[in-house]
This record gives C-alpha cells, sequence and structure tokens, in this order.
C-alpha cells in the first residue's frame, strides 16, 4: 500500500515538474511592446541572422544572402527588409515580409517561428542584444528622424574662389553630385535620403527612397560633447559603406527640444580638377553636411 502511494506521489511530482518545464518553453508573447528589441540567429544556416523590433512600431530583418550571389553583386535589399509591425493575435505582421511569433525563453532566448519572404514555415533559436545604457540622451537620441533639410558647405585648400554652400529642402543628394562633380558617387550611392534611426540596441540605419535600408551600428565617443561614432555593418562594410554617414558624427539632441535634431558630418577628401594645359590636377576639399532633422510622425 506505501508503495502504491509512493508511486502515486512520485508521477505526480513528475507531471508537475513536466508541466513547469512546459511552461518555461512555451511562453507566447501577449503584449507587442513584451518582445521589442533584436533577436540574432544562433543557427549560422539560417537564411535570417537577426531581427529587431523597435519601439517606433518599426522593424529590421537582416537576412542571410544566397551563397551563390557574389557579394559585390549584393544590392541593399539582398541584405536588409524595413517596415513597420503590427501584434495581431499573438504574432508579429511584419509589413512587406511576413509574420513572426516569438516564444520567449529563460535567459534572453527566444524560439521564433518566421512565416515570411516566400519561404515554408521554420522556427528558429535567438538570443537578446544587449542594450545601451539607459540615460536620458540615449533615450532622446534613440528614434525615427525624418530630414527636415540639409546644409551643405564645401571648401577647397588653395582654391578659395569655388568655395560655395547651398540648402536643400530634406536630404536629396542630386545638387551634391551635380556641383562636386562626384560622378562615382552619383552611381554607387542612393541620392534621396529619407530617414535616419537610432535604436536602443546600438543599431543604426539609414532610410532611402523606395524602402531602402542600410544598416550599422552607433556608440558614443563622449556623450557630453555629442560625439558620435557610426560604423557599417563589418560584413558588408566594403559594399555598402556611405561616406556621408559614416565615422564620426556630432550630435544636437535635447530636453527642451526633444522632438529636433541636428547632426553635422566633417570630412576631408580630394577632387581631381582639369585645367587647360596642365591636365588634371589634385585639390583638397574640406565638406561639412549639417542635418536637421525632426521625429518622424
Amino acid at each position: 500500500m506505501k508503495t502504491r502511494q509512493l508511486f502515486a506521489l512520485a508521477s505526480a511530482l513528475l507531471f508537475s515538474i513536466a508541466g513547469l518545464t512546459s511552461c518555461e518553453k512555451d511562453n507566447p508573447v501577449k503584449d507587442a511592446d513584451e518582445a521589442l528589441g533584436k533577436y540574432e540567429i544562433a543557427d549560422a544556416s539560417s537564411p535570417i541572422q537577426c531581427i529587431e523590433l523597435t519601439r517606433d512600431g518599426e522593424y529590421i530583418v537582416t537576412k542571410n544572402p544566397s551563397k551563390t550571389k557574389a557579394d559585390s553583386d549584393l544590392e541593399l535589399n539582398d541584405v536588409w527588409v524595413y517596415g513597420e509591425f503590427s501584434f495581431v493575435d499573438g504574432a508579429y505582421l511584419l509589413q512587406g515580409f511576413g509574420k513572426i511569433v516569438i516564444d520567449l525563453l529563460s535567459g534572453g532566448a527566444a524560439e521564433i517561428l518566421i512565416d515570411g519572404n516566400g519561404w515554408d514555415p521554420f522556427t528558429v533559436h535567438a538570443n537578446l542584444a544587449s542594450t545601451v545604457q539607459e540615460t536620458t540622451i540615449n533615450r532622446s537620441l534613440c528614434h525615427h528622424w525624418d530630414f527636415k533639410k540639409t546644409y551643405f558647405s564645401l571648401s577647397f585648400s588653395d582654391l578659395p574662389y569655388l568655395d560655395f554652400s547651398f540648402e536643400l529642402p530634406g536630404c536629396d543628394f542630386s545638387r551634391w553630385f551635380e556641383k562636386t562633380g562626384d560622378k562615382e558617387g552619383e552611381q554607387e550611392l542612393e541620392k534621396e535620403c529619407k530617414g535616419l534611426i537610432f535604436t536602443e540596441n546600438g543599431t543604426y540605419a539609414v532610410l532611402f527612397d523606395g524602402g531602402k535600408v542600410n544598416v550599422g551600428s552607433w556608440s558614443w565617443e563622449n556623450s557630453k560633447d555629442g560625439s558620435l561614432n557610426c560604423e557599417w555593418s563589418n560584413q558588408y562594410q566594403s559594399f555598402f559603406k556611405d561616406y556621408r554617414f559614416h565615422g564620426s558624427l556630432t550630435v544636437d539632441v535635447t530636453e527642451e527640444d526633444p522632438a529636433t535634431c541636428t547632426i553635422v558630418r566633417s570630412f576631408e577628401t580630394t577632387m581631381d580638377r582639369y585645367r587647360l594645359f596642365r591636365g588634371y590636377t589634385s585639390h583638397g576639399m574640406k565638406t561639412s553636411l549639417t542635418y536637421y532633422l525632426e521625429e518622424s510622425k
């Protein structure tokens, strides 16, 4: 009799433990804000490398481009997909991509069901990336910003009469290429920039016309004086590095006017210009780009 009671007690205990384990593993998200963050996929063979959901209701998916396509032939859309998301019946609906269902596990891990981009549904294991420190300036910076206007200033070290500056609404670089004669940049770079995104996960993204996006990372060089460093993804930087938004920037975003932001990017380059009887000569050129931005509505 005692043996049967012990067996029954042990069985009940085992079922209870199994139930607790099941609840810990199977924890579907019930609220849209519950699973915001950047999820890095652990499986190197996965067609998706990373999924990020931002507090502005936007997503960035980093794909693993097909090995049959040379890196030099990649387009921005081959690597990143960007758009807005909504949350319906426990699933995140990623506009222009598909849907994902996130099961949160312990220790910052998650199981993610991915159903989109023309693939058969599949599940991957992922881990939440670390976030930047929660500070006032970081909270102010981490938003989707739209371009209001851009101020261009160019000066030549030995040709002062060619110094000029001009201002444009938004951030359309067509006049930049026209004024500077930057034919190579005109062919390689997207002309019209729509906005910038900074996230709490250290992600930095430049949005272009047509929904294209170039994704990198940001970190402070010195938050007190607004010195920010922006780097493109190491894996793709040789193909998508954009000098207009790369390297050291100066950021001004304050509590007094949190809906606006100013970013200055200054750099020095050389320019070859044709002079009669002397052919092409090289001249030092200093460029300053000032971006005036406002928080996206």
